[in-house]
């Protein structure tokens, strides 16, 4: 049995029974079952956003252009790893009666071969019984599962409804108490949320591992986190990496391959989150290794730390600090290595970016 095959084996049958959430990323991962072995969760905060750009008035029937303001500020010093809807913008509010401006936070997330879900917290403001009527007008079958309304409606391209919104909302559930729409474009997804959400299977949050890292994440504004054993494995094996490292001699790769076989030994962790913080007003950057033990994470901080420090971006063929971002500081929070950086530019969606082009040299696999 392999080290990385301990940890899924580990990570995987120690569960404890769920308690009270204490923030919205936990209340996520009561959302996911834990069947899906390898999650990735795309979170925003919108309310956080909102209010650390002066915009806590915001609604979809607030004026186009204070609206555009809020979307415009993910683009810069905000990041928004999920935004339902908003290449559409400002079409939905006028269609569907709202719109992110409604949003307290969402979630779009990726479970194996499902279709791409999403989980939004709408706020007070949104009638949700005028939303089932559209939903009714509309021509959506209506049902009821584990005690969510679904609606649910075949694809039709011509539909100016549909074209104005994401495919997910051809497949809604309303859950009008905890004020939540559950969404995806294709059948399956919706109910495997409305199972974990009503008891019937175990979640992420029976994890603990899994809920110390959503109780570190409950103030950041955006993230991405990639949850199990298996997460490092696809940074090791990325085209990319391969592509440097193979490449003729060059300064970026030599410089690469001496920090990996002269540096520290890496430590295998459980899963990984890529965020940001504000502070005074200016984003900081977040870069999560989660680990089983603290005893692993403080092993780990050396070559982490020399990693991040002096790497070299597989995307840039340059050292991190002179186009992507600069340490600020790497420290150890309970099981987690936390390194907190400044992105170039002040733009934290680069950081969120090099996720999903495998460009994080530092959370490679041992």
């Amino acid at each position: 049995m392999t080290r990385i095959t301990r940890l899924v084996t580990v990570g995987f049958i120690v569960l404890v029974s769920g308690s009270a959430a204490a923030g919205p990323f936990e209340e996520v991962l009561r959302l996911i079952p834990v069947q899906f072995q390898s999650p990735v969760i795309s979170f925003t905060h919108w309310a956080k956003i909102r209010a650390d750009e002066g915009l806590e008035h915001l609604t979809s029937q607030s004026p186009v252009e204070e609206r555009q303001e809020l979307l415009l500020s993910t683009l810069t010093r905000q990041a928004a790893p999920s935004a339902f809807g908003a290449s559409r913008f400002p079409l939905p509010a006028e269609v569907w009666g709202w719109d992110i401006g409604d949003h307290l936070w969402e979630a779009n997330l990726a479970l194996d071969t499902l279709s791409p879900l999403w989980v939004i917290h709408l706020a007070e403001g949104v009638d949700l019984d005028a939303l089932a009527a559209r939903f009714r007008d509309r021509g959506f079958s209506e049902g009821t599962l584990f005690g969510a309304v679904v609606f649910r409606h075949p694809l039709d391209l011509t539909a100016d409804w549909l074209r104005v919104t994401e495919l997910a909302i051809l497949n809604t559930a309303i859950l009008f108490e905890e004020r939540l729409l559950v969404m995806c474009s294709a059948p399956g997804g919706v109910e495997a949320v409305l199972a974990a959400r009503a008891g019937e299977v175990s979640t992420w949050a029976d994890v603990p591992w899994a809920v110390s890292l959503a109780q570190l994440l409950e103030h950041v504004p955006g993230a991405v986190v990639l949850l199990g054993p298996s997460v490092c494995l696809g940074f090791s094996g990325s085209a990319g990496l391969t592509t440097l490292l193979a490449s003729p001699p060059s300064e970026a790769a030599r410089r690469l391959k001496t920090l990996l076989e002269e540096g520290p030994p890496l430590q295998p962790y459980v899963a990984l989150a890529v965020g940001y913080e504000t502070h005074d007003g200016e984003p900081v950057g977040l870069f999560v290794l989660h680990y089983l033990t603290e005893e692993m994470a403080h092993a780990d901080l050396p070559a982490r730390t020399v990693l991040a420090e002096e790497g070299v971006s597989v995307v840039m063929r340059a050292p991190y600090r002179e186009d992507v971002f600069t340490l600020r500081e790497a420290t150890v929070e309970g099981t987690s290595v936390v390194l907190r950086v400044d992105p170039t530019s002040g733009q934290p969606r680069r950081l969120l970016n090099m996720v999903f082009m495998r460009d994080l040299v530092f959370a490679i696999c041992p």
